[in-house]
């Protein structure tokens, strides 16, 4: 333990930090709002396999083996348990939201990170919808008689049962954080936020669709696209400090998942150090990486690195709620090519 604690130690040393106290991470409040909304996180699309229950509630992202806690508003929670046919049944579901660090108890702490959830872009409990699935575009569909809109490089694509697909070019569009307009010649769809329930299949969405297709008018659900627009920052970051005689080489692997590695060689026979955790883009485009587990003990530490072509770079690193300069600054090197898939 002795060890480990002066590892620690020397490391925080080795990154040049000083006491120096942060505002509580957890306080909305701020002298300066526009800033303070700008370094808030990006939102983004985690699609995969969720499961809802009263002591689980997680979901596991297409293509990994890493498992995220999810927070839930109780509508949600209880929207999502509503079309469960049995506790725990794994679902297929697109949710929209952020990181944040873990709790130190709990059945959340076994996690890396919590993904707070804005918004369920799709759920769906019924056989046959899973990851193997290609990833849609924004859509809009009701039944009965059948017919679905897809917005596509600019085009509204309409479908209906008996009829021949019909593309019309986008005149006009308006978006709002509540309500999505999309305008074309003959062709109108209004999607606005709130969960809608499919009455076909066990199956729950984002958003509520009000469309005209020839002058008649239609209800249903809609959908926005699945894509995660934030992965351009995906990929491997290298650098390294030289503090005396001996150098540091810190490595940084930002993963398609969202989790994230930061390790630690000193070029000795000292171990190597490695950190674990998730990564996240802020409103600004910056670079937010929540380590939550230090050797596998469970310690929050904090990055936030501005991005210059294939350099990333941070000033100070908050350690369980401490914030600390680094003199000199981290830059790091990126050695990979973006994993934008």
């Amino acid at each position: 333990m002795k060890k480990s604690l002066l590892t620690l130690g020397t490391l925080l040393f080795l990154s040049g930090c000083s006491q120096q106290f942060s505002e509580d991470t957890s306080d909305s409040k701020s002298k300066n709002n526009d800033v303070h909304e700008a370094t808030m996180p990006h939102t983004f699309t985690l699609r995969g396999t969720v499961v809802i229950g009263h002591e689980s509630q997680s979901i596991q992202p297409c293509n990994s083996d890493q498992q995220y806690w999810i927070n839930l508003t109780p509508e949600q929670w209880a929207a999502g348990n509503s079309i469960q046919s049995s506790p725990y049944q794994p679902m297929y579901g697109e949710l929209i939201g952020h990181f944040e660090a873990p709790p130190k108890g709990g059945f959340a702490n076994d996690y890396p990170a919590r993904f707070v959830v804005s918004q369920i872009n799709t759920l769906v409990a019924g056989e046959g919808v899973s990851c193997k699935k290609t990833r849609q575009p924004t859509n809009a569909f009701g039944n009965e008689p059948f017919w679905n809109i897809q917005v596509i490089n600019g085009s509204l694509v309409v479908s209906e049962i008996g009829k021949s697909k019909q593309a019309q070019t986008i005149t006009d569009q308006k978006f709002t954080v509540k309500k999505r307009h999309y305008q074309s010649d003959d062709f109108s769809l209004t999607m606005t936020k709130g969960i809608c329930k499919d009455s076909m299949i066990e199956s729950i969405y984002g958003w509520k669709s009000n469309v005209e297709i020839d002058g008649k008018a239609y209800e249903g659900c809609a959908t926005l696209s699945a894509k995660d627009t934030t992965l351009g920052s995906a990929g491997s970051y290298k650098g390294t400090s030289t503090i005396g005689n001996s150098s540091l080489t810190i490595g940084l692997t930002l993963n398609p998942d969202h989790s994230a590695i930061t390790t630690y060689d000193y070029n000795t026979d000292e171990p190597q150090l490695i950190e674990t955790g998730v990564w996240q883009e802020t409103n600004d485009d910056k670079i937010h990486v929540l380590m939550s587990r230090h050797q596998r003990q469970y310690m929050i530490s904090e990055r936030t690195f501005s991005k210059n072509k294939q350099t990333i770079s941070a000033d100070n690193e908050t350690v369980n709620g401490v914030t600390y300069p680094i003199q000199s600054g981290l830059t790091l090197y990126s050695t990979s090519t973006s994993l934008d898939k």
